[in-house]
């Protein structure tokens, strides 16, 4: 019993193997050229001494634009910070104030000295004025300051 791959005769191959072999000759003289070529050429310009482009100068001045213009909204930032800050240390101050006036409040009309009819009205009641002095029953409205 014979196979296929037993009767393959070694001249067919040949014409392959130099072709293969003639190629690769081929790219090795073209790298191994360029690559001589890169080193003996002596007409190489050094970096500093290249030419602006004007592609790049033209960058670095929008590069340096765009960095003031960080720096100015940084700084306003800043500014809205500590105008934030202020606005919450006087907004915690007002709020402290308001709840001890409501304390105050709250305490006078535990007592009976003053009475707030749902319109707003305040109605003093007698006692706790000092030496001497009491209202009784008198009405207190304000003009609001």
């Amino acid at each position: 019993m014979h196979t296929l791959n037993n009767h393959v005769k070694p001249r067919r191959q040949w014409p392959a193997v130099l072709a293969a072999v003639g190629m690769t000759l081929l790219v090795g003289l073209a790298v191994a050229a360029l690559g001589i070529n890169a080193l003996l050429n002596q007409d190489v310009v050094p970096v500093e001494a290249a030419p602006a482009d004007p592609a790049i100068s033209s960058n670095q001045a929008n590069i340096e634009q765009l960095q003031s213009l960080i720096a100015e909204y940084q700084s306003r930032e800043q500014q809205y910070q500590q105008q934030l800050q202020q606005a919450a240390d006087q907004l915690n101050s007002t709020t402290s104030e308001l709840t001890q006036f409501q304390s105050l409040v709250s305490a006078l009309q535990r007592a009976g000295v003053i009475q707030i009819a749902p319109d707003g009205r305040v109605f003093v009641m007698g006692g706790g004025f000092g030496a001497g002095q009491s209202r009784q029953g008198g009405e207190f409205e304000g003009d609001g300051d």
